[in-house]
C-alpha cells in the first residue's frame, strides 16, 4: 500500500460524502475550511489512524483478492503510483483495486454479490473495487458514506463504468455491492464540486449546521468590524432570546443552546461583537480570539503559543 495520493486542496472521491452532506465525521464547512487551509499551505493533517483503520488496512489485500475472485476479474492490480484526476473538474481519486471483467452478472446472495442499481450489469472492461471493513452488522445496501458516492466519483475520475464496494462485516461476512455508473448521482457530484470551488475561491461558507460548524466557517476575527445589532434580524433576535433563556434554564438541552449559538455565530461572521435585546434587557455578545501561552515540557511534549477563535459566545447583560 502507498500513502495518500490525492491533493488536499481539492475534492477527492473519499470526501464526496461530506461534500454532499452525508458524512457523520465532517461537515461541508469543515471540508471547505480544510481545503482552503491546504491551498494556503497551512493545513496539517493530524489524524494518524485508529484500531479500525489499522485493521482496514491490514485486511485490504485479502478483501480485494477474494472480491476479484468472486467477480472473476483478470489482470487484477492493487498498486497505483499516482492519483486519477478528472479531466474537467477539480476532483481526483485513488483506487484500492482494478481488474478486467467479462460477461454479465446478476445478484447472487449465496456468493455475497448484490447489484445495486440494475438487474444485470455487464462487467466487460475495467472494474473498480473499493475495499471496506466495518464493525457494523451485515446489510443489503451500504449507506452513502460507506462507498457508493466515493465509487461514483472514482468512475468519474477514471472514466470506468462499473465498480464494486467489497465490504467485510465484523470480520466474517464479505459482501460485494456492484454499481453501474449513475448519471444522476454523477451530475449531483459535478455540480457540488463546481459550487465548492466557487466557495473556496470566494471564501463563501455553507449555511452552518451547528456551533462547531460555525466555528469552522468563521474561525477568525476582523477587529475593525463594527458592532452588530442582533435586533435588526428577527431570526437572530429570536436565537439570542432562546440562548439567554436556555442558559438560564439549567435543565435546557445542549441541542437547544447549540442551535441558537450557531444561528448567532453565522450572523456575526467575522465580527467580534454584537448586541441585542431580550425583552427589555440589552445584551452584548462577543466572540473574540483567545490566546494561549506557550507551555513548558512536562509529561506531554511542549506546546507553542497559538491563537484560535473561541467556540462559544460570551453573553453579558448590559
Amino acid at each position: 500500500m502507498v500513502g495518500k495520493l490525492t491533493p488536499d486542496d481539492i475534492i477527492s472521491a473519499s470526501v464526496v460524502p461530506a461534500l454532499l452532506g452525508y458524512s457523520k465525521y465532517m461537515t461541508r464547512n469543515q471540508l471547505l475550511e480544510r481545503c482552503i487551509a491546504a491551498a494556503e499551505g497551512t493545513f496539517v493533517d493530524t489524524f494518524t489512524g485508529n484500531e479500525a483503520t489499522f485493521w482496514g488496512n491490514e485486511l485490504e489485500p485479502v478483501i480485494l483478492k477474494v472480491a476479484a475472485e468472486r467477480l472473476g476479474l483478470q489482470n487484477f492490480r492493487d498498486d497505483f503510483p499516482a492519483a486519477y484526476s478528472h479531466p474537467t473538474l477539480r476532483m481526483a481519486c485513488s483506487l484500492d483495486g482494478l481488474g478486467e471483467g467479462r460477461g454479465t452478472i446478476s445478484t447472487d446472495e449465496d456468493r455475497g454479490i448484490f447489484l445495486m442499481n440494475a438487474d444485470t450489469i455487464d462487467l466487460t472492461g475495467p472494474v473498480i473495487v473499493e475495499s471496506k471493513a466495518t464493525r457494523s452488522h451485515s446489510e443489503s445496501r451500504p449507506p452513502y458514506d460507506r462507498g457508493p458516492l466515493q465509487l461514483q466519483a472514482q468512475m468519474m475520475c477514471t472514466g470506468h463504468k462499473v465498480g464494486a464496494i467489497a465490504t467485510l462485516y465484523q470480520g466474517l461476512d464479505l459482501r460485494l455491492f456492484v454499481y453501474a455508473a449513475d448519471p444522476d448521482i454523477q451530475s449531483q457530484i459535478a455540480e457540488a464540486v463546481v459550487d465548492f470551488e466557487r466557495r473556496k475561491a470566494d471564501v463563501d461558507f455553507y449555511p452552518v449546521e451547528s456551533s462547531d460548524d460555525a466555528a469552522s466557517a468563521y474561525s477568525t476575527v476582523d477587529n475593525d468590524a463594527p458592532e452588530l445589532d442582533l435586533s435588526r434580524d428577527e431570526d437572530v433576535a429570536d436565537a439570542l432570546r432562546e440562548l439567554v433563556e436556555a442558559r438560564a434554564d439549567k435543565g435546557a438541552s445542549e441541542a437547544r443552546i447549540d442551535a441558537a449559538q450557531a444561528t448567532i455565530m453565522e450572523y456575526m461572521g467575522a465580527h467580534p461583537k454584537a448586541k441585542g435585546l431580550v425583552g427589555n434587557r440589552s445584551y452584548q455578545v462577543t466572540r473574540p480570539m483567545r490566546s494561549y501561552n506557550a507551555k513548558p515540557e512536562r509529561i506531554v511534549p511542549p506546546k507553542d503559543a497559538y491563537t484560535v477563535r473561541q467556540k462559544t459566545l460570551t453573553i453579558k447583560e448590559i
